[in-house]
């Protein structure tokens, strides 16, 4: 099955890697391969800001029809329950976090942070050739990369943003994504950074998940997904930027946590787990070049 045009592995197999990553206390590895054929690398050229007018109308177009689609898409392909968006009252420039649990995940997050220009980081893989490459590079996405240039330049777009009215940038710092999983799992400290340095709040989002109910039932066999918009959580003046991005990074995990609690009725098994980068599942980039050099 292909998805945006990337090779999926069946549902069945993807929740046996997770089961095997949660066995190894792994929470945060890639449960498969990426299609790295479509990945176009992330250098010191890649402009994270698109300038000039017909970027910025190209731009204009593809984020209003990513806000057309995000409502009726995300009701059909993942869920449309909509929490707590009270709680971005007075909230100008922020950092959203989110858990990253479906490939449409950052469009049921762009209508939950409606009100705010959103920025969505990803993956290098992410950035892909060709037009769905564009198409995403136009709607506002800041792959990340290997490349010390690039991630200078990555850097100081946030920066950017985070002063621009209104501007706000989505961090996934679970860094993989687990389809339709439940609990929390532990962040990294790239978006916590990035609210510490330029003295914004975190907002944490958190999708939950439900059975099917009512007419759904007639048309959808997986689970639904709801988002929650829980309290911005702001830096502290009194602590350090290190310590601000510790506290900022575990508030929001708590948070998380707490909403999970609420849901489900219990814990979840995750709030000891550490961050881990190790992959179980992929080769590698690298180890992809290889085999093609090979052939």
């Amino acid at each position: 099955m292909k998805y945006a045009g990337v090779e999926q592995l069946p549902y069945e197999e993807q929740q046996k890697n997770i089961k095997i990553a949660e066995q190894k206390g792994n929470y945060n590895c890639e449960i498969q391969e990426p299609d790295w054929r479509l990945m176009q690398r992330v250098d010191e050229n890649f402009q994270y800001k698109r300038k000039g007018f017909l970027n910025n109308l190209g731009t204009l177009i593809i984020r209003s029809s990513f806000f057309a689609f995000a409502k009726p898409g995300c009701w059909f392909l993942i869920g449309d329950g909509y929490h707590g968006r009270k709680n971005l009252r007075g909230v100008k420039n922020c950092v959203f976090v989110c858990n990253h649990v479906h490939n449409l995940d950052n469009e049921m997050s762009r209508w939950a942070c409606w009100g705010h220009k959103l920025y969505i980081v990803v993956a290098e893989f992410n950035n892909m050739t060709g037009f769905l490459g564009s198409v995403m590079r136009a709607g506002g996405i800041f792959p990340l990369s290997s490349n010390f240039g690039a991630m200078k330049k990555f850097t100081a777009a946030v920066n950017e943003v985070l002063h621009k009215k209104r501007g706000s940038v989505l961090f996934f710092p679970e860094k993989s994504m687990w389809p339709y999983y439940e609990q929390p799992r532990p962040f990294m400290d790239g978006a916590f950074h990035a609210a510490a340095i330029n003295n914004v709040p975190v907002v944490p989002l958190f999708i939950t998940w439900r059975a099917p109910r009512g007419l759904e039932k007639l048309f959808f066999k997986r689970k639904r997904g709801e988002i929650h918009v829980l309290k911005p959580i702001y830096p502290k003046a009194e602590l350090s930027r290190k310590e601000n991005i510790a506290y900022l990074r575990d508030e929001a995990f708590k948070a998380q946590c707490e909403c999970y609690k609420q849901t489900y009725g219990r814990e979840p098994d995750t709030i000891n787990a550490k961050f881990t980068l190790e992959e179980i599942f992929q080769k590698g980039y690298d180890a992809y070049l290889a085999e093609q050099a090979a052939k």
